[in-house]
């Protein structure tokens, strides 16, 4: 009988032991808490009066947390009385989105965030999917939740005080917490549903290193609907520390988290590289006590350079989803970066396909096992199967593990290099994305007959490209982006569309990716479109930034930014330079009026208005008033 060479170990039984034991000797003593509740009510019995969250509308105590989660808990439970539920949170960034949180688990049940700007059909899918028994809302939800049976909380209403009878006691670790819903290969999101026990290991590792105490305090920046959101709002609440909530303008404007950042008593930020960067654009000046965590997408060796020159200890974290946030971490002391060593009670493996482990300088796929490893997909064992495996670890036995698709190299030093995706899976600005989820909602769109998606780099960062085959009644681009705006993220909608011929193929009939052409130049190519030269000294101005920032060499004053294939640091690039100018308009201004014409128009009808402080008196170091105008 034959072995199949892929079943040959490329090394010995001994070798694999000691290989197996590099870096992974991450045992320790589990959470004492059996749910996150549970745990945050132990900080609350012993601080009571310390400030726990703080939002637009002021700070609040960990006993008003407690005492306005526990109304709203009840409130749950005299809705969705049976135990172990599945209920949708959509709620703005605020206090009340972490009340709202907090109140789920209370109840017995499990949370699913929604983001609240994302289109109302991937909201409606999402409700579906996850088989939600209820919806905690703070605005309009009618069309996301019609013809669909559940149970609508509005966040914000006033619930009497709760008994003990009303809030649920009970429940154990391997109880879900949360399912978060992330980009599909089959072009459907897919739940990965997170146990407490998980979770729990997860807040307890990250506590002690990088490491966070109740002194702190913490900017939290990072939409709901990513899961990294659960350190920022969680890891505070175990410790005795605060976390302040940034709105979802403040982030995308990056100037007000600076002015927030100057008033000194933030000590940690969690951000992806490109809000890093951001930041550093908009002026943020030195912080040595600053605690800088940075991931959800690789971090730059220039950018590693200036966030070590600049703060205090900066990390670069590392961790899918299926495995409970962040998986490992490594503190970066120059421009050298690696995903660090695994935290407690996880261990990373790299391995070939058959489940063997490769030698030091071979790649493999990264594999990652421990007390972090999620339930699996929600309602998919069939996803679960295939991402999850066990395999006899050598000197550990049968362990179960994730395949979590990154090629990686173990460095003789027992430290990991990523080095790419054996599949279609991409992050962009933090977010995890499938290709072909893209590539299935084009194809979707009357009039294209086959589409393929990849990232590409723009003049102001990577950027989604999609190519397509059109019918003979091709659409045009704009119309592709609204119909794609209808049903996806804005994060998943490609900022550059390009019609081809046909897409390119391998000798077995499978897309060959790499042989897509070069984009074409960036201006818009709609049939029949007309330049239209700027004709004021403000549209002329506009024109001037707008060219730099894009590197076009041609514009009109009718093309749309989207169209131009702009993303959130381009349009915070070009409402700097626009502030710099004194051509006051900010990032949110430029969602809204995307074209010269538009912005130029929008500037004039805010000129005859009376002047309310802006995103430049930021810049200069003041706070927005109270009597602050949108």
């Amino acid at each position: 009988m034959q072995t199949p060479l892929q079943a040959v170990p490329l090394i010995s039984a001994a070798q694999a032991a000691e290989l197996a034991a590099m870096g992974n000797d991450t045992g320790q003593v589990p959470p004492k808490h059996a749910r996150l509740e549970q745990m945050i009510a132990a900080q609350t019995a012993a601080t009571p009066d310390a400030i726990a969250v703080e939002d637009a509308g002021g700070p609040r105590s960990y006993a008003t947390l407690a005492r306005q989660s526990d109304r709203l808990a009840a409130e749950i439970r005299r809705q969705i009385p049976q135990h172990g539920q599945r209920v949708a949170v959509m709620v703005e960034r605020s206090a009340d989105m972490l009340v709202a949180l907090l109140a789920v688990l209370k109840a017995g049940h499990a949370y699913v965030p929604l983001d609240p700007h994302h289109p109302v059909a991937r909201h409606r899918a999402t409700l579906t999917a996850a088989s939600v028994a209820g919806l905690i809302y703070d605005g309009d939800v009618t069309d996301a939740i019609s013809g669909l049976d559940l149970a609508a909380i509005r966040a914000s209403a006033s619930y009497p005080d709760a008994t003990l009878d009303e809030l649920h006691r009970g429940g154990s670790a391997e109880d879900a917490a949360y399912v978060i819903f992330t980009s599909g290969s089959t072009g459907t999101p897919k739940g990965v549903e997170v146990s407490h026990g998980a979770l729990l290991n997860f807040l307890t590792a990250m506590a002690d290193r990088p490491g966070l105490s109740a002194s702190d305090a913490i900017l939290s920046v990072t939409t709901v609907s990513f899961d990294i959101a659960g350190l920022e709002l969680f890891l505070p609440l175990t410790v005795g520390a605060k976390t302040v909530i940034a709105t979802d303008s403040d982030v995308r404007e990056a100037f007000p988290l600076v002015d927030r950042l100057a008033q000194g008593d933030i000590t940690v930020l969690q951000a992806t590289p490109t809000l890093w960067q951001m930041l550093l654009e908009a002026g943020l000046k030195p912080m040595p006590t600053l605690k800088i965590l940075t991931g959800g997408e690789p971090l730059p060796r220039d950018l590693a350079e200036r966030l070590v020159s600049f703060g205090g200890e900066v990390w670069n974290m590392y961790g899918p989803t299926e495995t409970t946030i962040w998986s490992s971490c490594g503190r970066v002391t120059d421009g050298h970066v690696t995903i660090g060593d695994p935290i407690a009670n996880t261990v990373l493996h790299v391995m070939d396909d058959a489940g063997n482990l490769v030698p030091p300088g071979v790649t493999g796929e990264l594999n990652i096992g421990g007390a972090g490893l999620a339930i699996g997909y929600l309602h998919r064992p069939d996803l679960t199967d295939a991402a999850y495996r066990i395999v006899d670890v050598p000197g550990a036995g049968p362990t179960r593990l994730y395949r979590t698709g990154d090629l990686a190299q173990r460095l003789p030093d027992g430290t990991i290099r990523l080095l790419g995706r054996r599949d279609g899976q991409i992050k962009l600005r933090g977010f995890r994305i499938e290709l072909s989820e893209i590539e299935a909602a084009m194809r979707s769109v009357d009039g294209i007959r086959s589409a393929a998606v990849d990232l590409r780099e723009g003049p102001t960062g990577s950027l989604l490209a999609g190519f397509y085959v059109a019918d003979t009644d091709a659409p045009q681009p704009a119309e592709i982006t609204k119909a794609l705006s209808a049903k996806l993220p804005a994060y998943m909608v490609p900022q550059r569309l390009q019609a081809i011929d046909a897409l390119p193929e391998t000798g077995n009939g499978k897309l060959d990716r790499r042989a897509l052409p070069a984009l074409v130049a960036a201006a818009p190519t709609d049939a029949g479109r007309r330049v239209r030269a700027p004709e004021t000294e403000l549209e002329r101005d506009l024109v001037a930034i707008w060219q730099d920032v894009l590197g076009l060499d041609e514009l009109s004053i009718d093309d749309s930014l989207f169209d131009l294939g702009i993303d959130s640091l381009g349009i915070f690039r070009i409402a700097a330079r626009m502030l710099d100018r004194d051509l006051g308009l900010e990032a949110r201004h430029l969602m809204q009026a995307p074209t010269i014409a538009g912005a130029a128009a929008l500037m004039q009808t805010r000129a005859a208005k009376p002047k309310a402080p802006s995103l430049k008196d930021f810049r200069n170091g003041a706070r927005r008033g109270a009597g602050a105008t949108a």
